[in-house]
């Protein structure tokens, strides 16, 4: 690990690694693996089945129950499950899966042999591969009391891990930098780029928020342009907090310039159109209206070439991802029997990749690792304040959020169908008019000729504008997404409220944190592709 840190300064904090075990402490092979992690700087996070006084039942011998009391004291960090004696096997089920979701990478002295029973090691491995957790498993033959060589299990197909050999230094190192390490170029560019962002004071980009304004959508802030900096949050404490503040910042930001530069585009290329016609009421002024109209042509690529080179779409949707990722992850790691959300693509395989999500898997990833693991016990009090505190700070102001959004995308639709309406009338009534006046005073009427076609040539070119934001906004869509999304969510506030043990809390923690997600890979799937061009 400190080799692998030493050579990726670039990715990680400058601080030394933390490594940590989670064990249950478990006679034999859990202590025995206590004591040479303690020996090797690692940290010992103890995960017991039941409550540390009733757990001591299951250490009968004197000498058995000493062992587990030193280690117990030793650990650095306990956490205990709410197991009860009358299911000694659900317990054992539970504590297995804390350790899965604690892990990274699970080690398991087992003889490889099928689960016997839930909760043995069998079914903890079964688990991990299911979880895409990758296994360094010492083969040991209990007949004989030997063990046998280390091998590494990753997922395959279903009852069939991937098999490889194991146990040089450089494996080891290779399996460290497949599950901790973004895996392409272009990642680790984009981590780059996302480690070079700076506070900005303004952003000077207001034409979507002005288009907002303008259709009464939505009143303009006060300071549209200024760019307020993140909130001040506790780093050490709340990785997680500090993350979002800065990711959600950035996206804020690069949404408004990429949304702008689209209304930037569409408004420059019907003004060309216009500058182009006003020459026929202006003859006289005919070379500086083209000067005009090339200067608004040259500011359309301008802006455009802007966009590109300053990749306003990409940063604005992974920006937006990994802070959408990062919001719900403090209340997941909270119950401690969630996995990993975000496990590396190596090991999950491209199937459990997240749609457009990219480096910020691996990003959201690193800060659930950074993230402190629960400690102290779960029970029904414990359950019923998570619970209660999910729904107050996250899955209610998301469900209102969506709400607010469904109402704003529908009006700005509805608006600018309204205005495009009228453009489109507007021109009739114009072609109307010529008609009569070409028939009832047709000497006024061919006078007028050249404002007749300004006014239908250069509406239609308006309109044409107008449809081009609205088609590309999709915003009945986005309207139909967010009712979508905050029914589903005022169904999980009101199941929370009738979760009573942590097993269910973290399904349906879980299951709340999936409707996020599924929005916001909808979301995704919708801008992918639409990124600033110019309008043809």
């Amino acid at each position: 690990m400190n080799r692998l840190h030493a050579r990726e300064r670039a990715l990680f904090d400058p601080a030394p690694p933390q490594l940590r075990l989670h064990t249950p402490l478990a006679s034999g092979a859990d202590q025995l693996a206590a004591r040479g992690a303690r020996a090797s700087a690692f940290e010992i996070r103890a995960l017991l089945p039941f409550a540390p006084d009733d757990y001591r039942a299951d250490f009968t011998g004197r000498a058995e129950r000493a062992d587990f009391e030193r280690e117990l004291s030793a650990a650095d960090q306990l956490f205990s499950l709410p197991g009860q004696r009358s299911d000694e096997e659900g317990a054992y089920v539970l504590v297995g899966k804390a350790v899965v979701a604690a892990a990274d990478i699970l080690v398991a002295i087992w003889d490889g042999g099928a689960a016997n029973g839930p909760g043995g090691t069998g079914h903890v491995v079964d688990q991990a591969l299911a979880n895409g957790v990758p296994i360094i498993h010492l083969l040991v033959d209990r007949d004989g009391g030997q063990s046998g060589t280390l091998r590494l299990l990753s997922d395959g197909e279903v009852g069939a891990p991937r098999v490889s050999p194991f146990g040089t230094p450089d494996t080891y190192d290779a399996l460290l930098g497949d599950t901790l390490l973004p895996h392409t170029a272009d990642e680790r560019q984009h981590i780059t780029d996302y480690y070079a962002e700076t506070t900005r004071r303004h952003n000077w980009r207001l034409e979507y928020p002005l288009l907002l304004t303008t259709l009464f959508v939505k009143s303009l802030p006060r300071a549209a342009w200024r760019e307020a900096p993140p909130p001040a949050s506790d780093r050490v404490r709340r990785p997680d907090l500090a993350t979002y503040a800065w990711a959600n910042l950035l996206a804020i930001r690069y949404a408004q310039m990429f949304r702008s530069g689209h209304v930037a585009n569409y408004v420059l290329s019907a003004s060309a159109v216009l500058l182009a016609l006003v020459g026929l009421l202006l003859p006289a002024a005919k070379v500086y209206l083209v000067i005009a109209e090339l200067g608004a042509i040259a500011l359309l690529f301008r802006n455009t070439r802007a966009g590109t080179e300053g990749d306003w779409h990409r940063r604005w949707l992974q920006y937006r991802h990994l802070a959408e990722s990062l919001r719900p992850l403090y209340f997941l790691k909270g119950t401690g029997l969630i996995s990993t959300p975000f496990r590396s693509d190596f090991v999950r395989g491209n199937a459990h990749c997240e749609t457009g999500a990219d480096w910020t898997r691996w990003y959201a990833a690193a800060v659930w690792r950074e993230m402190d693991s629960p400690t102290g016990s779960i029970g029904p009090s414990e359950t019923a304040t998570l619970a209660r505190q999910f729904s107050e700070e996250q899955i209610i102001p998301q469900a209102e959020y969506h709400r607010i959004n469904a109402a704003r995308m529908s009006k700005l639709d509805h608006r600018l169908h309204e205005v495009g309406n009228f453009l489109i009338g507007a021109v009739i009534c114009v072609c109307c008019l010529y008609l009569v006046g070409y028939v009832l005073i047709h000497d006024v009427a061919k006078s007028l000729t050249n404002a007749f076609i300004f006014l239908t040539a250069g509406l239609p070119a308006v309109g044409a504008a107008i449809f081009g934001l609205r088609g590309h906004g999709e915003h009945l869509l986005a309207a139909s997404r967010s009712v979508s999304s905050a029914t589903a969510l005022d169904a999980s506030a009101a199941r929370l409220g009738k979760v009573s043990d942590a097993e269910g809390l973290s399904r349906e923690f879980e299951h709340a944190a999936s409707i996020m997600l599924a929005d916001l890979n909808e979301w995704t799937i919708a801008y992918r592709e639409r990124s600033l061009e110019i309008p043809a």
